[in-house]
């Protein structure tokens, strides 16, 4: 239960079932609980908390496990305690990439980039292999540190270990337009700006920024003969809402007879689902019906919910009929389950929803999000709660917030409030504005 509070945002009620736990007697912590309480006081930022958790896996011989060192390490470098972290990373026996690369993005965020690189260097001496984690954080120390011999012998080991395109992706999750600004000075003295994946990567790492208009200056300057600098300029205008923008680069791409693949379509065909344009859906379902790209999975099941937004489930349906059976998986049935149940066919959504039991296609969360979402919609409130017992019951599945939403939601439609009102009550989750 408090590994679930801490992965939906709520930390302080992780500590509570913690300070339960020890109240009761009944069951104690371990190395496992202790990770989990000690991540809890470095979201939370509670140094105090964290030094008394501290001193309970001392007492309980627990403060070697290498899952509560790296813990502890984090904690204290969130904390801005560095020479505590420091002491904490000197007792390890064991330490890991994970050990390492904590103390390293720990002394970076707390503006200490020479301290960082030099725990980077020792990292090296031990041995120890590095990985795209290890590169996110050094990279922008060097450029902080204006250390070109140190940026080229990183830009050496990324070569050499293949990390580049993970570096992006890693790179990209903090959104931190800084890091991404240390990153393309660092690669214009480089002399690599004109490298293919690092324009594409600059294209991609500025869109996910939200800034856009840099990456298609970024773009402006490529030679458009390679089909990844147009995917990531694609997946950029979609992830900052230009879906018309998107479709005109793909014709645009088109023209220049650079050849799309599968990464393409998948890019852009969320443009279309967010226009809702039948006759935009229309062209380019015969497009992928030429070219061939039709046969993909993912392309199919892009294409339903292209047709389901503009409310063409007849179109829809036919794309999911002509998939083979064996190859239907459970993101095709999903969203063929939420697209009838959007519209208000709740029953037909159920229909499908047993249909794709009896083939053998094990539900997930989003299934049963979807065929829930139906049920309200459509007011079908004993086959909601039918469904609930079945996912909790059968698929022994822990229900996460969108799926009380769904059931409040279902409720509340019914004018069953009390009801709804003990369900808000008794759920693991802080009610939100829309549960």
């Amino acid at each position: 239960m408090m590994r679930m509070y801490i992965q939906n945002g709520v930390p302080y009620e992780a500590l509570c079932v913690f300070v339960e736990m020890l109240s009761s007697r009944q069951c104690w912590p371990d190395n496992f609980t202790y990770p989990i309480v000690i991540k809890a006081c470095a979201d939370l930022s509670l140094l105090s908390i964290g030094v008394v958790v501290h001193g309970k896996t001392l007492k309980a011989g627990l403060d070697l496990d290498t899952f509560v060192q790296n813990s502890l390490l984090s904690m204290y470098m969130n904390c801005g305690e560095k020479e505590e972290a420091r002491r904490v990373f000197d007792t390890m026996w064991e330490r890991s990439v994970v050990s390492w690369n904590t103390l390293i993005n720990g002394y970076l965020r707390n503006g200490c980039a020479k301290e960082a690189m030099m725990v980077f260097s020792w990292m090296m001496e031990e041995g120890m292999e590095p990985d795209c984690a290890t590169m996110v954080s050094v990279l922008p120390a060097c450029g902080y540190l204006k250390d070109l011999v140190s940026g080229r012998r990183v830009h050496a080991l990324v070569e050499d270990k293949g990390l580049g395109k993970k570096i992006v992706d890693k790179e990209c999750v903090g959104r931190h337009v800084c890091k991404v600004w240390c990153f393309h000075g660092w690669a214009i003295r480089q002399k690599l700006e004109s490298d293919v994946m690092v324009e594409t990567a600059l294209i991609d790492m500025y869109a996910k920024c939200k800034k856009i208009y840099l990456s298609f200056r970024v773009f402006a300057k490529t030679t458009k003969k390679r089909t990844v600098p147009w995917n990531a300029i694609l997946s950029g205008c979609i992830h900052n809402g230009l879906a018309r923008e998107g479709i005109e680069f793909f014709k645009q791409m088109l023209m220049d007879t650079v050849q799309p693949n599968d990464a393409t379509l998948n890019s852009l065909l969320p443009a279309y689902s967010i226009l809702a344009d039948l006759q935009q859906a229309t062209n380019i379902h015969c497009y992928l019906v030429r070219s061939g790209f039709l046969s993909s999975i993912e392309v199919a099941t892009g294409l339903i919910d292209i047709y389901s937004k503009c409310g063409s489930l007849e179109s829809a349906y036919k794309v999911f009929s002509g998939v083979p059976e064996k190859g239907k998986d459970i993101v095709l049935w999903s969203v063929i389950i939420a697209s009838y149940g959007v519209h208000g066919h709740g029953e037909i959504a159920i229909s499908l929803f047993n249909q794709m039991i009896q083939s053998g296609v094990k539900p997930n969360e989003v299934t049963f999000t979807s065929v829930l979402h139906a049920c309200s919609h459509a007011g079908l409130v004993d086959n909601g709660l039918n469904l609930f017992k079945f996912m909790l019951e059968n698929h022994k599945m822990s229900p996460c917030p969108d799926h009380y939403t769904c059931l409040v939601d279902l409720l509340g439609r019914a004018g069953r409030l009390d009801e709804a009102y003990d369900l808000i009550r008794t759920m693991p989750f802080k009610p939100n504005h829309a549960g």
